[in-house]
């Protein structure tokens, strides 16, 4: 796999309507519309990537035209592809980096932008390691309350990046809010508004526990 150009390149679009991507995050998706069938021929031919990129709203005037993008998108590489009779794709895809859309080049058969990777900043090293104790403590505690999950051993061991973002792709948060948290480009600051969130869905689940029958969580 090669690396990503430090100055623009070009990046097939497969924008979505109601969910954001994250960097170091993975998503299946299955695909079916004949111009990201092709998009997803094309790049399993070069380089496995493609822009995952979120639509603006009022995107369902002109949805299969070329509607307004948000700007900022992540870079997936393609890690398992299965191609089905009719020509449908189910795919898994890895979250490499944030990108800008600088300008689109072309919008048929699909659309291509010339983009900028936007990789994170992390910050002070310290500040990081510290943020990120925090947030594994604090999702430890949160899967303690949730009796269908079963325990999560990689927590412990992920990056603050990798912690972060995937707690915001399975957080219940409006797609805007995971847009915004998308766009923060000091990690540190989105881990500690991930955090926050965490904290008070805590502190809801304690308060509420005593009501529950017998103090189950699962009798909610």
């Amino acid at each position: 796999m090669t690396s990503l150009s430090e100055g623009e390149f070009l990046l097939p679009l497969f924008p979505l309507p109601n969910l954001v991507f994250f960097p170091q995050t993975r998503l299946p998706l299955h695909v079916f519309e004949s111009r990201y069938r092709q998009l997803i021929a094309d790049v399993i031919g070069t380089d496995q990537r493609f822009g995952i990129v979120l639509l603006r709203p009022g995107f369902e005037d002109d949805y299969f035209g070329a509607p307004p993008l948000y700007a900022c998108g992540t870079v997936a590489h393609v890690e398992q592809s299965v191609t089905l009779d009719d020509g449908r794709y189910n795919i898994l895809v890895h979250g490499e980096t944030r990108f800008r859309i600088v300008d689109e080049v072309s919008r048929e058969p699909y659309r291509v932008a010339r983009v900028v990777a936007q990789p994170q900043i992390e910050g002070d090293v310290s500040a990081a390691y510290a943020q990120r104790l925090w947030l594994t403590e604090l999702s430890q505690q949160y899967l303690r309350y949730l009796p269908e999950q079963g325990a999560v051993p990689e927590i412990a061991s992920v990056s603050l990046e990798a912690l972060t973002n995937a707690l915001i792709m399975s957080l219940t948060l409006d797609v805007a809010e995971k847009q915004r948290l998308l766009e923060t480009d000091d990690l540190i600051a989105r881990a500690e508004e991930v955090g926050d969130e965490l904290q008070g869905r805590i502190e809801n689940l304690q308060f509420l526990a005593p009501f529950r029958q017998g103090g189950d969580p699962s009798r909610n």
